[in-house]
């Protein structure tokens, strides 16, 4: 804070660490119909889903409680924040990618082909009143559940994904509209013998179809599967407490 303006002048506070770090805890886990680390709109892969109830399982074992996290509004909260990080229309983007002298890798070059126009000053401004009230309105929407220390899902719908395949970045962006703290937390590794496609899956829409058909066993097969772990505004220590306890949950 006193080199950097976007910096808050508050020191490492040990009693929140320590907070979270003891004691039973109560965890959130993202679940729709009945699928635990689902947000209703890409279903992860099978070592996703098995990765969650492994942390689930030993949590419950160690004594804390898990509960089910309805997702509140997740779909417009993408459609926002991509708005907002499209404001210029991807110029900024385009211009370092020129600069660079290096072509927009397939990630990237997916958004940019969308020509998405950019947006005057006014309709900024009320995209950002939109973050707000939808940050106070997921706020309340915390405050109105049983207690809840954290709160656990995907970090991405796949494990490390293939080079140029990453479609769906929504498990984290909707945290980061929030502005809320996440860690992640290395849970287990894929494996082709457990974790099998499932044939039957009935897609929801054409970008879960994508995902989803994305996914083969032998490909990501030794893939590491982690876990995200959120809590409230300015309690990265407690969060860090919290993610040891996970972490101490799991060894055992």
């Amino acid at each position: 804070w006193k080199y950097d303006p976007k910096l808050i002048d508050i020191p490492w506070r040990e009693t929140r660490y320590l907070e979270g770090k003891t004691g039973k805890k109560v965890f959130g886990v993202m679940a729709v119909d009945g699928i635990f680390g689902f947000d209703g709109i890409v279903m992860p892969h099978p070592p996703i889903l098995r990765g969650i109830q492994q942390v689930i399982i030993s949590l419950q074992k160690a004594g804390h409680t898990v509960v089910e996290w309805q997702p509140y509004k997740h779909k417009y909260a993408t459609d926002l924040i991509t708005a907002i990080l499209f404001a210029d229309g991807g110029a900024a983007i385009r211009r370092s990618i020129e600069s660079s002298g290096e072509p927009a890798i397939p990630d990237i070059k997916q958004f940019l082909e969308l020509k998405q126009p950019s947006i005057d000053l006014e309709t900024l401004w009320k995209l950002q009143s939109e973050k707000y009230t939808y940050q106070k309105e997921y706020l309340n929407f915390w405050q109105q559940q049983s207690h809840i220390d954290g709160w656990i899902l995907p970090v991405a719908p796949h494990t490390a994904v293939r080079h140029g395949d990453y479609k769906y970045y929504a498990y984290t962006s909707v945290i980061n509209l929030l502005d809320w703290p996440a860690m992640t937390i290395p849970v287990t590794f894929a494996d082709k013998e457990i974790d099998v496609k499932d044939m039957q899956y009935k897609s929801i829409n054409d970008l879960d179809a994508k995902v989803y058909e994305g996914y083969d066993a032998d490909i990501y097969d030794g893939a590491p599967v982690g876990i995200q772990l959120v809590g409230r505004r300015l309690q990265e220590e407690y969060l860090v407490g919290l993610a040891e306890q996970i972490g101490q949950a799991l060894l055992n």
